[in-house]
């Protein structure tokens, strides 16, 4: 079975992100706006999910268990750096 990257990319790049962003709360630009701090890292999401469609990574074809892998390593990103 054969999958795109859209989608394992898309949790890798949440689970990478929020892992970051809780290891290291001061690389937030509004430190004492909550609001503002969530817009800031949905806004990086956005912004890293848009390079990967422009540069056609998310339209690689492969096996689901390369897929199943990545998805698995973003989860464990963000665990472990919490």
């Amino acid at each position: 079975m054969k999958w795109k990257l859209r989608i394992p990319l898309f949790i890798f790049v949440c689970g990478l992100l929020s892992g970051i962003y809780q290891y290291f709360p001061s690389i937030t630009l509004f430190q004492s706006n909550d609001f503002l701090r969530s817009m800031q890292f949905i806004g990086s999401i956005v912004v890293v999910f848009f390079l990967l469609e422009k540069l056609a990574i998310n339209e690689k074809v492969v096996h689901a268990s390369v897929g199943i892998a990545i998805i698995f390593a973003g989860v464990m990103i963000d665990y472990f750096l919490i």
